[in-house]
């Protein structure tokens, strides 16, 4: 069978996320945009395009976006600014697309979506697992086509992210199937990648995603409910935290000097919070944490004292967009987690808890917030879920 012409972008994303997530992260974003201009014809012919603003997590959203394009105004450079605003607005409209494409996918193409991303997903695995055994054997050997430096298993951080974030999705419509072993496979060949790997942020992740199942399978939506005050609260008193307790002079004692990373990353948010008490409302405008006064700080283990990001979604917000922004984002966080909530299916509401919170934790602890890549990772995983979400039990 052939999916049908509306659903084809979506398909599109089925079948090339997962080992494009392997192989080439960065391409993912341009893949979301092809899948989004695809999309937008069928919405527009259906009417349906009115719709996609709705709901609190669109409108939360898009005002975000609104703000950081406001906060050009004030940012230390405008022109770099603006680029990164329309980025940010450019993944939000293509988000908006690709969700409406999937809330209103046909029954049959449904059923070739799962089927051709399942597929795809086990690609993937059996891609990074090749990788990790063999010490990123297939990056290398593109590295020295290319007669560039080797690389080591930190190039699979990335993917280790983007397949377990996935693996929530094929787990919920396996699990509907009635294939229950299989739907646990799943899980664990994606935690398997991110146990063996080299990323202390990822193994955080999947420690507190699996657990988050857990306790949600059985616990009911009042852990959605306590996990939404925590993130939103998290997020408002960030600052705070990296200023008064969170502290290079208090956690040093207690870091190994084989974990000077960890310190490293302590620097940072405590160098952010610094400059974030100095423009604390407005903040000093979106993508001025490449830039940002005394970033380029050298500090005594290595490195700077700031690189191109926090390494921190909740610091970058209030660094760049101020207190405003982080506001908005917890109001957002908030919204995603009431989604959650209600959910009535104990698997789902445990495999969206899982998604959510490993999405949020790495959010905070690895990547920059505005990279089109990950935002395009986050955009392609609501998809799958919303698909997903739709097969019944049998």
């Amino acid at each position: 069978m052939i999916p049908s012409p509306s659903s084809r972008p979506l398909f599109l994303l089925a079948v090339l996320f997962p080992p494009l997530g392997v192989i080439a992260p960065k391409s993912l974003a341009p893949l979301l945009f092809v899948a989004a201009l695809w999309q937008i014809v069928p919405a527009c012919i259906n009417g349906r395009w009115r719709d996609i603003f709705k709901g609190p997590v669109a409108i939360m959203a898009s005002l975000i976006a609104i703000w950081a394009l406001t906060s050009v105004l004030w940012s230390l450079d405008a022109l770099a600014g603006l680029l990164t605003a329309a980025k940010l607005t450019g993944v939000l409209l293509a988000m908006l697309i690709v969700l409406d494409g999937a809330r209103s996918i046909k029954a049959g193409d449904r059923k070739l979506f799962n089927k051709a991303f399942m597929v795809s997903y086990v690609i993937a695995s059996a891609l990074i697992g090749f990788e990790t055994l063999f010490g990123a054997a297939g990056h290398n050997w593109v590295a020295w086509l290319s007669r560039r430096a080797e690389y080591d298993l930190t190039v699979l951080n990335r993917a280790g992210v983007i397949l377990f974030l996935a693996a929530w999705p094929v787990a919920l419509v396996l699990w509907r199937q009635r294939r229950r072993l299989l739907a646990l496979l799943a899980v664990l060949a994606a935690a398997a990648v991110i146990y063996f790997g080299v990323s202390s942020s990822n193994l955080i992740a999947l420690f507190a995603g699996l657990t988050g199942a857990l306790l949600a399978w059985f616990l009911g939506p009042r852990l959605q409910y306590v996990l939404a005050l925590i993130f939103a609260a998290g997020i408002l008193v960030a600052p705070i935290t990296t200023a008064t307790w969170l502290t290079p002079e208090r956690m040093a004692p207690h870091v190994d000097g084989a974990y000077y990373s960890v310190l490293h990353r302590i620097h940072i948010w405590h160098f952010t919070g610094e400059r974030i008490a100095e423009k604390p409302v407005l903040g000093w405008g979106i993508d001025a944490a490449r830039r940002i006064p005394g970033g380029d700080t050298k500090l005594p283990g290595g490195g700077n004292v700031m690189s191109v990001h926090p390494h921190n979604a909740s610091l970058q917000i209030w660094l760049e967009l101020g207190g405003l922004g982080a506001l908005l984002a917890a109001i957002l966080v908030i919204a995603l987690w009431r989604i959650v909530g209600a959910l009535t299916d104990p698997a789902a509401r445990a495999a969206a808890t899982a998604m959510l919170l490993s999405a949020l934790i790495v959010a905070n602890l690895s990547f920059g917030i505005w990279q089109t890549w990950w935002m395009a990772t986050l955009t392609v995983g609501a998809v799958l879920w919303t698909v997903a979400l739709q097969v019944s039990s049998k």
